[in-house]
């Protein structure tokens, strides 16, 4: 297979002496364009359309090439044998010569010119630019005859100047074509083994990428693009993922989530990993990670969120004022009650770059210096922890003399009073004390009197995402759903509303999407119910609560199923009532 090469001649001589060398070439395709600096920039996207191999050319017109063009890009060199045609031409001349032209030209001519002892001044430029000064200068210091490369000479001659054009003989062209084999051969080694990696890569279940610090993907395996829903043709990942800006920016200030930490993404349900890696120029480059299962070293798991309006607000609701007063700040409430959402919301006018969002999954060193890192990166961001009650007393302690020391605009959020939690020993005082004056409760939806004007906010909401058009709810529906105990919250109400919009085919709610209701709520409960194993249950406290405790979690993640929450427990549906009862 020859190499498809494509020489761009600044001369006409050029591509003459080019097209009177193919016999000699015969390993290369060769196309000839006629083009200097100031046409070649508009040919590029024409060369890469047609699959060149390497690009072939000379002074700065290879320059500018080398610039613009991820194709390999070889200089034609100005020989010996070159520079000595152009000073024995000259050497006769009686007039003033002076060479224009960039370092590596004019250097390799003051070496030669002071062995001939042929005097010639000479004006280095850096770029085209520069070439109309130099011409000028050198004409007003009587200078007639100007050595230089296609444009300078071209430029000479519309200034009134002599132009001696620095041509390339036979040996300076074949050595370019025999460094463009080279380096094909050497590319294509490259290109052979990078294809077998991406092959072995593309296998892997798990999800491996690699991408820059503007999301652009220069890599990702079939899978990474299959968990993040990301189409064949997609580059970035910032288009859909915003948030992953901001992971990015933090993993280039020091942050490690590849061991402690990893980062999830609530609305798809992933995790994903991130290291930076050692790049050959001044990019910054990292490797993705990307799972549905949370890494089992992972203490800590974080999430940028955006700060975008939510689709209800407790606090236009309650008639609250929005902010919060002072940092540390508590809001709590039943899982599922939009404790997120008020913070956002909340925080709205000073979280712009969105809002961190850190929940601790277990106790150690390690979570605890990892939370304190993540804030510092931070800066001003605000950040939400949650899962605090399971540090040690004296690692909550820790975390509430950094918070207060450096004041980081912090919300914690818990599923109980903070006080009760204290109580049980599960808060330290002094963590306690720190938010006592910012405490926010927040009501479970199915106490709230503004239920019906959620569910309707929701069906907007889920019409917008799902690019759906539902005018309404059937009466007979609203009525069941005014009656539901959304015992999930807020995350059961998107989770049916979800469905129910999904599975309409009508301008309205009808009363068929009441058979998804049930489904919808047990799917919403079972994602805020603990993982199995990781059961936050209270263990100090007396025995039968504990039993008590067990039997409302399983009942919890059986959908309230009492029939098969006795079958799990291996006890009847009597005593389970019984227990469930009991004092």
């Amino acid at each position: 297979m020859k190499i498809k090469t494509i020489v761009i001649a600044p001369y006409p001589g050029l591509s003459e002496l080019t097209l009177s060398l193919q016999q000699e070439l015969q390993e290369f395709e060769i196309v000839v364009e006629h083009g200097d600096l100031s046409r070649v920039l508009p040919l590029i996207g024409r060369i890469h359309a047609e699959g060149y191999d390497v690009i072939i050319s000379r002074g700065g017109t290879a320059k500018l090439l080398q610039q613009h063009s991820y194709l390999p890009v070889v200089e034609i060199p100005v020989s010996g044998f070159d520079i000595l045609r152009i000073l024995t031409l000259v050497k006769g001349y009686n007039a003033k010569c002076e060479m224009i032209g960039f370092p590596n030209i004019i250097e390799g001519f003051m070496s030669v010119s002071s062995l001939m002892e042929v005097d010639i001044s000479y004006t280095v430029i850096h770029r085209e630019q520069e070439v109309g000064a130099a011409l000028a200068d050198a004409k007003a210091r009587g200078v007639q005859v100007v050595i230089g490369d296609s444009i300078t000479v071209k430029m000479a001659a519309e200034n009134g100047l002599q132009g001696v054009l620095i041509t390339s003989g036979k040996e300076s062209l074949m050595e370019a074509f025999s460094r463009a084999g080279q380096l094909y051969k050497s590319a294509e080694k490259l290109k052979l083994k990078n294809e077998m990696y991406e092959s072995m890569l593309s296998m892997l279940k798990g999800g491996y990428a690699a991408t820059d610090q503007g999301g652009k993907l220069e890599f990702a395996n079939t899978s990474f693009k299959h968990l993040l829903k990301l189409p064949e043709t997609a580059d970035t990942l910032y288009t859909m993922y915003p948030g992953l800006r901001e992971m990015l920016r933090d993993v280039s200030r020091g942050a490690d989530f590849d061991r402690t930490t990893s980062v999830y993404e609530p609305d798809q349900g992933l995790y994903l990993r991130a290291q930076l890696l050692p790049a050959a120029d001044e990019r910054q480059l990292y490797m993705l990670l990307a799972s549905e299962e949370e890494p089992e070293h992972s203490g800590l798991a974080a999430s940028y969120l955006l700060a975008g309006a939510p689709f209800f607000s407790y606090q236009e609701e309650a008639g609250q004022e929005t902010g919060f007063q002072s940092y540390p700040a508590v809001v709590y409430g039943e899982k599922g009650s939009g404790r997120k959402r008020y913070v956002i919301n909340a925080t709205l006018p000073e979280s712009r770059d969105g809002i961190l969002c850190l929940h601790i999954r277990r106790s150690s060193e390690e979570v605890l210096k990892a939370i304190m890192e993540l804030m510092l990166y931070g800066g001003g961001r605000v950040t939400i922890i949650e899962g605090v009650e399971l540090l040690s007393a004296k690692q909550q302690r820790e975390l509430a003399e950094f918070i207060v020391k450096r004041k980081m605009k912090t919300v914690f959020l818990f599923d109980r009073d903070p006080e009760v939690l204290a109580e049980d020993e599960q808060l330290a005082g002094k963590l306690l004390r720190s938010f006592q004056n910012q405490s926010i409760s927040l009501p479970a939806l199915r106490e709230t009197p503004w239920l019906e004007r959620s569910i309707r906010a929701c069906l907007i909401w889920t019409n917008e995402r799902q690019g759906k058009q539902i005018a309404g709810i059937r009466g007979e529906v609203m009525e069941v759903l005014l009656a539901h105990p959304w015992q999930g919250n807020f995350t059961e109400l998107r989770t049916v509303m979800e469905l129910f919009v999904a599975a309409a085919e009508g301008p309205f709610i009808e009363r068929e999407a009441l058979t998804l209701l049930e489904e919808g709520s047990r799917k919403a409960r079972s994602g805020l119910s603990p993982a199995p194993g990781k059961e936050e249950l209270n263990l100090r406290q007396p025995l039968e609560d504990i039993e008590r405790d067990i039997i409302r979690t399983v009942l919890e993640q059986e959908g309230m199923n009492q029939s098969l929450a006795a079958k799990r427990l291996g006890i009847n549906r009597s005593t389970l009532w019984r227990k469930l009862k009991e004092k």
